[in-house]
Parts: C-alpha cells; sequence; structure tokens
C-alpha cells in the first residue's frame, strides 16, 4: 500500500468552502490525513492570499493554512459556473463552508439542495454563532467571537486591577472551531459507514470558545466566587521569565528542595494544598526572590530535574531550535509559487497510518483542469469554454 493510500482519509473527497482561519484549518487537517480537498475560491481568491506575513508577494499565513490542498477558482456568477459546482457537490464525501447563514442556500448550494442530489453527502457549516438563533446572521471574526463570548473578561480576572482587554489578534475560536468540525466530520463520516447517512453539521465558534473555558464557565455561576487562586504567574528571571506549577504535595516539596528552602516542607502556612491556597501570594514571592538572583539557565539547572512541572518562556523563534521539536520533526519546509518557509508539522500523529502535512500551497486556480477532468471527467473542449465564458480563473 502507498503511503497516501494509507493515510486514514484516503479516497475522501473533500469541497472546501472555506476562507481565512476557521474552516481552512479543518480542511487542511483532513488534507494532512489523506483527503482530496478542492479548495473553491472566487477568482480574487481567498482574502487571506494578501494579508501578512508577505513573501515576495506571497502570503505564507494563507499558505500554512492550505497546504496540501488543490485550488478551483471560479465565478459563481457565471452562467455554467454553479452548475458545475453543483456536479462537483455531488462528487465530494465532504463539503465544508464558513459563509454567514443562509448565503450559499441563496446560491443553491444549501444543505436541502445537495443532500437531494448526495443523500450521503456530510455538510459541515461553521460560523461565529451557529445557524440558528437571533445572532445567527450577525458577522463574526474570532477576535470578536473572544470578545462576546467573555472570552477577553475571563482572561481578564487573571490580571491584576481592572485594565482593558488585551491587544491582540489571536485566533483560538477559529482554530478551536475546526477542531471541532473536523471531530464532527470524521465522526459522520464514521456513522454513515454504519448507516448509509448523510449528517448535517453546525459549528459555531461561540459555543467552541465557551467550552475552553471550564472553570471561568463554573466560577460565574457562583454568586461570591472570592478570589482566583492559585493564579500560575509569569516569575521574572535575571534575563526572562520562567513559569512552575508545584500543583500536587510532591510537586511542592521537589520546588522546595530544588530551591534550596527545606523549611518550606515543614512551614505550617505551605502544609498542604489547602494551606497553601490560602497564603499563595507569600509562597509566589518567595518563589520571585528566589529566582531574581538568578538567569533563566540556572533556573532551568536547578527545576528542571526537580519533578516539578517547569517551563521558560521563549520566543516563537527560540521555541522552533529546541531539541524537543527537532526530535519530532515538529517543523518542515515547504514551499509555494517563491520559494521555501517552514511550518509546524501536523499534530496528528499515527503509528500504523501514514500522515503528514502537504508541502506545496496551492496558487490560484491551480488544478481547474485537473479537479474537472478527476472530478467530473470533464474534456478539454467543456473546459475550455468555461475558461472562454470567464468562468475560470488562475494566476
Amino acid at each position: 500500500m502507498s503511503q497516501q493510500n494509507n493515510r486514514p482519509l484516503s479516497g475522501i473527497r473533500v469541497l472546501d468552502f472555506t476562507a481565512f482561519v476557521a474552516g481552512p484549518y479543518c480542511t487542511r487537517l483532513m488534507a494532512d490525513l489523506g483527503a482530496d480537498v478542492i479548495k473553491v475560491e472566487p477568482p480574487h481568491g481567498d482574502l487571506l492570499r494578501a494579508v501578512s506575513p508577505i513573501h515576495r508577494e506571497h502570503s505564507t499565513y494563507f499558505g500554512q493554512l492550505n497546504l496540501g490542498k488543490r485550488s478551483l477558482s471560479i465565478d459563481l456568477k457565471k452562467p455554467n459556473a454553479l452548475e458545475v459546482v453543483t456536479h462537483l457537490a455531488a462528487q465530494a464525501d465532504v463539503l465544508v463552508e464558513n459563509f454567514r447563514p443562509g448565503v450559499m442556500e441563496r446560491f443553491g448550494l444549501g444543505y436541502l439542495s445537495l443532500s437531494e442530489q448526495r443523500p450521503d453527502l456530510v455538510y459541515c457549516s461553521i460560523s461565529g454563532y451557529g445557524q440558528t438563533g437571533p445572532a445567527a446572521s450577525e458577522p463574526a471574526f474570532a477576535p470578536l467571537i473572544h470578545a462576546t463570548s467573555g472570552f477577553d473578561f475571563a482572561m481578564r480576572d487573571y490580571q491584576e486591577g481592572t485594565p482593558p482587554p488585551s491587544r491582540g489578534r489571536p485566533v483560538a475560536a477559529d482554530v478551536l472551531g475546526s477542531l471541532h468540525a473536523l471531530a464532527a466530520i470524521n465522526a459522520a463520516l464514521f456513522r454513515r459507514e454504519r448507516t448509509g447517512q448523510g449528517e448535517r453539521i453546525d459549528i459555531a465558534l461561540i459555543e467552541c470558545i465557551q467550552s475552553l473555558l471550564p472553570f471561568e464557565f463554573q466560577r460565574a455561576q457562583i454568586d461570591k466566587p472570592g478570589r482566583i487562586v492559585p493564579i500560575y504567574s509569569p516569575i521574572k528571571t535575571q534575563d526572562g521569565y520562567i513559569l512552575v506549577m508545584p500543583v500536587t504535595q510532591k510537586n511542592f516539596e521537589s520546588l522546595a528542595l530544588a530551591l534550596d528552602h527545606d523549611e518550606w516542607l515543614t512551614d505550617p502556612r505551605f502544609s498542604d494544598a489547602s494551606e497553601r491556597i490560602k497564603n499563595w501570594t507569600t509562597l509566589w514571592a518567595m518563589i520571585e526572590d528566589w529566582a531574581r538572583q538568578h538567569n533563566s539557565v540556572e533556573c532551568e539547572a536547578a527545576l528542571l530535574p526537580s519533578g516539578c512541572p517547569y517551563g521558560r518562556y521563549r520566543t516563537i523563534a527560540e521555541a522552533m531550535g529546541q531539541p524537543q521539536v527537532k526530535a519530532r520533526n515538529g517543523i518542515v519546509e515547504v514551499s509555494d509559487a517563491v520559494g521555501n518557509f517552514k511550518v509546524p508539522n501536523t499534530p496528528l500523529r499515527f503509528q500504523r497510518a501514514s500522515y503528514g502535512v502537504g508541502t506545496k500551497v496551492p496558487s490560484l486556480g491551480q488544478h481547474n483542469r485537473d479537479t474537472l477532468a478527476e472530478w467530473l471527467d470533464m474534456d478539454d473542449d467543456a473546459i475550455r469554454a468555461l475558461e472562454a465564458e470567464g468562468a475560470l480563473h488562475a494566476d
């Protein structure tokens, strides 16, 4: 069996109508697992193609999220384009889209229409607030979901005082939405094997991000929850920051011995977990006092062998060079139309099945002809006719 055919999703055809992050990362992971993913793009392409970081006019941000896919650029407003896409959907096992609710239906590409021609189609929609409810039609990006879900304020509660929510451009909601979509799609495919039935999947980013906050979600329902303890704050060293997490009694004892503070073991303030929580600020201040006397390398030499969970704050560039990353082939080199760049390897690892992030980024419309020939058995004359009417586009 070839390596490609040994991948878990080998033989699964995916029609990908997604853009930006929520959706593209889900279908990228499906490509990592061997699915044939056709990224359907408008004539101007996924807008992420123009978002920095840009390397010689190509977005490596877009590249990382779309490796291993094939690109079909087609203008759905052209007379014959919609019919072509409808025929492609009839050949797909999975369709993934992340438009606002109602957009696919207006094109005649909603689940009800497409499932009539292919009842076993697994159709997954990813949106900010879901397909139903009063907020369903509201536009949403990950930072908006972080703001409206309570996530940003929940993170603010861990800071001193009452600062405004922190700035940034995290895409946690998008990544979580992609992972939940992947899980649901694979479950639906497994169910299809047993029942022959397709499925309509509805993934809401706001529900995904709230699932990331079990402690905070439950705490919000208590009238007087008190202060949050323990808080594992960054600990400043002479040249950086470290973090320790003495969660268990054994962790604490290991920490005390590593810091040459054996007296902590008999200090009644730290005798058990409940006492340590009562005196957490005092304990943390004592750890900080020790760390200020050492640089990060010295802290690591003392703490790493101790058995107390420990980590040293690193930049992404520093983390990329760590021995653990190299040992697991955690960074791989890939390429787009203008050169090579590095990306994290797929986090989906198997012992028996093959897997791996794709090494090529598709250029816009690169696979127009291949897709139509392979999926629809369309001949050259028919493809040329679509090109002549302006339905197909390519860089």
